[in-house]
């Protein structure tokens, strides 16, 4: 089983990922639309999964939080 760090690394590095991702393709359908907005599934579905990432970081941030405030309190 994966520790909590080695869980944030694995999701910082597929943000990292889905970003570049994001951007080549951003660029890429600059380049070809002529400044037409193009409809694109693929960037589409990749910000989507990167809104998913995005929301585990947070919820694994927001219960290590939680965590430490209960053993502030005495567990």
């Amino acid at each position: 089983m994966k520790t909590t760090d080695e869980y944030r690394q694995k999701l910082v590095n597929e943000l990292i990922e889905q970003s570049a991702k994001i951007d080549t393709l951003v660029i890429k359908y600059k380049q070809i639309s002529d400044g037409q907005p193009i409809e694109n599934t693929e960037l589409e579905e990749l910000r989507a999964k990167q809104q998913i990432t995005t929301h585990k970081l947070h919820e694994l941030e927001n219960t290590n939080n939680h965590t430490w405030e209960n053993i502030g309190e005495g567990g």
